[in-house]
């Protein structure tokens, strides 16, 4: 068992194409991606988006809790044995154009005193990519494979280091967030 949660078509085709339109027209909203502790730059472009409302964005709020209620039936103990946790409803949004791509290997709650709330993280690949572009997982051997709509969950420590996969001849959309326990 890796605890890579995925549920296939959590998003629908139409709300993907409908995000990625929305992302491309909203320009002056997008800004370079920052990495790691250091906040380093990326070479992507990312914009922050609050889900408030189930509808809001396509249904992403619909898409976050079908996602999270499968893990949840999946991994019942996670609810039940450890502290409260919640979607936060803070994500960001991605574009990595061919040939970039978050390379650096990192997880989700390194000890950085901004992370140390987070349990979980989530990702949903909003196109599908034919070569690469893919996340991949490397203690856990798992490359998790880029197809629009698809919704990843995991946890979001050392045990779950991850990075992009170079996608050389596409462009890449993915959305992704965090599940954090409460203060």
């Amino acid at each position: 068992m890796n605890f890579i949660h995925c549920v296939k078509a959590v998003y629908s085709q139409e709300s993907c194409k409908d995000l990625i339109e929305w992302f491309n027209t909203h320009t002056h909203l997008q800004k370079k991606g920052k990495m790691g502790q250091e906040r380093e730059s990326l070479n992507n472009l990312e914009i922050c988006i609050r889900v408030n409302k189930p509808e809001d964005f396509y249904g992403l709020g619909h898409a976050l809790k079908k996602g999270i209620d499968n893990f949840l039936a999946t991994y019942p103990y996670t609810d039940k044995y450890s502290g409260t946790w919640r979607l936060d409803l803070a994500m960001q949004l991605m574009k990595y154009e061919p040939n970039q791509y978050y390379s650096r290997l990192h997880c989700e709650n390194d000890g950085h005193r901004d992370y140390l709330r987070r349990a979980f993280a989530w990702q949903i690949f909003l196109n599908t990519i034919k070569s690469g572009g893919g996340t991949e997982f490397v203690y856990q051997k798992f490359v998790a494979q880029p197809i629009a709509g698809d919704f990843y969950m995991w946890p979001a420590g050392w045990t779950h280091l991850h990075r992009g996969v170079n996608a050389p001849k596409e462009t890449k959309y993915i959305i992704t967030g965090w599940c954090s326990y409460r203060r």
